[in-house]
């Protein structure tokens, strides 16, 4: 049973703007996200690092692309809101890392955001590139969710304001490369990609989408509310943009999904529920074949376990600031648990501490807690001794219920929730 999580590698400061103006006039109506882009290696800054925003509530993308300056730095206004990140450059992997979700950014009226990101370099050597352009009737169509395919592995990307993409980085290899957007069904082109060159794939629309999912949510041991159900791209594990809806009365449907497989995900949000890990362990993960037709998918959910400390508000993606390299982890204790398992990610999705080895035919436990508080690495068995400073990561808790019936002997009640555990190592000056 795999599990991915991630974190984008990003500071978040926000302050609210002041206006020293006379009273009557009016204060500013528009935000600011701004910062700067660096090397992770060398620390040198980055320029013309490509930076794509999206709405964080659709999952669209917004505006044109903007580029870092010789100095790597960028600056862009906008309306309130809430928005996410999205860096490409050749030579580069993307930040977050397919896979990997990025964290939000609150955007407020004369608010200042500072975010400042680290990119690592590729690990593929002589890497090509694809970009192109997708239209429909001749036009391009912004926020479509692009992707280019070879085997089990997926790389992606979205097109701007002008229909325009770009996929860095690919080890070469022909690629069935496809878009996706609501209402829309793509014409997938095949692009041969060398090394070191870039190769264009044109990709066409047509407003003819029709197939549909609904289903309805059942809560296990708990009250429950209507979440989010959100549709995924099976080879890169991300959200595809307004392919989601917020269920009603605790149904949800979706219409004008256009051709293709999706993984389907419910309360995908910070809403104090999540999907009940043994109906995931049962059932696997829900997978939807559009091709024109209705589909049902239904969701048994329970109720997350809480994390106390070290962790970001419940309503804020801000990772919280602690100043030790060996922090204590602290949550609440979940009923009918017999014992937990904690895993620590670093800043690009990579679990250093804790979680699951999943190299045999059933998963096994790689720390098995009773107590609801650990020190970090205190079995010694971290990839990384100390955390390191002005890092993010993330942590979180699965809680196991001992049964015999079960070829593992144990079951996974409930899990904390992907955008809680949150935190910076920040040296104390």
């Amino acid at each position: 049973m795999k599990k991915i999580f991630g974190l984008l590698l990003v500071l978040v400061v926000a302050f609210s703007g002041c206006n020293d103006d006379d009273d009557d006039d009016d204060g500013p109506t528009t935000g600011i996200i701004k910062g700067m882009v660096t090397d992770a290696d060398s620390n040198t800054a980055l320029p013309d690092v490509s930076i794509m925003l999206f709405d964080a509530t659709t999952n669209e993308a917004v505006g044109a692309t903007i580029k870092t300056d010789a100095e790597g730095k960028y600056s862009v206004t906008l309306e309130p809101g809430m928005f996410y990140l999205k860096l490409f450059k050749q030579g580069y992997n993307n930040n977050p890392p397919a896979g990997v979700t990025p964290l939000n950014i609150t955007v407020s009226e004369g608010s200042e955001s500072v975010n400042d990101f680290k990119m690592e370099p590729s690990d593929v050597v002589d890497g090509g590139s694809i970009t192109g352009k997708v239209s429909v009737g001749g036009n391009g169509v912004m926020g479509a969710y692009v992707v280019a395919s070879m085997g089990d592995m997926g790389y992606a990307a979205a097109t701007d304001k002008d229909g325009n993409y770009f996929i860095y980085n690919l080890p070469a290899g022909t690629y069935s490369t496809t878009a996706f957007i609501v209402d829309h069904n793509a014409t997938p082109v095949s692009v041969t990609v060398t090394a070191n060159t870039n190769s264009v794939g044109d990709i066409i629309l047509t407003a003819d989408a029709s197939s549909s999912l609904s289903g309805t949510l059942t809560f296990l041991a708990t009250e429950g509310k209507d979440v989010n159900v959100n549709l995924l791209h099976p080879a890169t594990g991300e959200p595809i943009p307004g392919l989601v809806d917020m269920s009603e009365n605790m149904s949800y449907s979706m219409s004008g999904i256009p051709n293709g497989e999706y993984l389907v995900k419910a309360s995908f949000e910070n809403d104090t529920y999540v999907v009940d890990p043994d109906w995931i362990i049962k059932n696997g993960e829900p997978m939807l074949n559009a091709s024109g037709s209705a589909s049902v998918i239904n969701f048994s959910l329970t109720g997350a376990v809480t994390l106390n400390r070290p962790t970001n508000e419940l309503s804020t993606t801000v990772p919280v600031e602690i100043s030790s390299t060996t922090p204590t982890f602290e949550w609440t204790p979940y009923s009918s648990t017999s014992d937990y398992v904690i895993e620590v990610s670093d800043a690009n999705g990579n679990v250093i501490w804790g979680g699951f080895n999943n190299d045999g035919a059933l998963p096994v436990k790689n720390i098995s807690i009773e107590a609801t508080s650990i020190v970090y690495n205190s079995d010694g068995m971290a990839s990384i001794a100390n955390l390191e400073y002005d890092v993010v990561y993330r942590w979180k808790i699965y809680a196991s219920k001992d049964d015999t019936k079960e070829p593992t002997l144990w079951k996974l009640i409930s899990v904390s929730e992907d955008q809680m555990g949150l935190f910076i190592v920040k040296e104390q000056q």
